[in-house]
């Protein structure tokens, strides 16, 4: 799917939800999902099964990044290796569970609800300026989103390829 195509058929389903930037909501799946060619099925945010989750789940490669060489997960997730990228500062090659939903709109109203938890308050004033909520979900403050440490400049460069669409579309 081209870059254009993925907005196309993202972005207007993230406006009509109107609570957060549709620009970020967009984005960020964008990111997650490489512009959903590598999409886990219908969960284009890389969403993991966490504790509550009830649903279908896929078993996935994937990477992670974490501040210590020790972390672990709880069987069938493991960890495959663990790589060194500076002072605490580990990258790690895992096998997680991720949430299989049977929709697309299912993936984003979850993504929504996700975003709405407690541990993002401090984030949830700046929903509608996409730049400044990617800052406050990563910045330590509350749940951190991503472990990614180049998330934000990562971003960044996603929303402007994702507006640039929607301008020249006017979605």
């Amino acid at each position: 799917m081209r870059v254009s195509e993925f907005v196309k058929w993202i972005y207007p389903q993230a406006k009509k939800m109107g609570e957060i930037d549709p620009v970020f909501v967009t984005a960020q799946a964008a990111l997650e999902s490489g512009w959903g060619k590598s999409a886990i099925g219908n969960n284009l945010f890389g969403i993991t099964k966490g504790s509550t989750w009830k649903g279908a789940v896929q078993l996935v490669n994937t990477t992670e990044y974490f501040s210590r060489p020790d972390v672990t997960f709880k069987a069938p997730e493991k960890v495959m290796s663990v790589t060194k990228m500076g002072v605490k500062r580990y990258k790690y090659a895992v096998k997680r569970l991720f949430r299989d939903y049977d929709t697309v709109a299912d993936c984003l109203t979850d993504h929504l609800a996700i975003l709405k938890k407690p541990g993002y308050a401090d984030a949830w004033p700046y929903r509608k300026d996409a730049r400044q909520y990617v800052r406050k979900i990563v910045d330590g403050i509350g749940s951190k989103y991503a472990t990614s440490p180049d998330y934000v400049q990562t971003m960044d460069k996603v929303f402007v390829m994702v507006e640039n669409v929607v301008l020249s579309e006017r979605l």
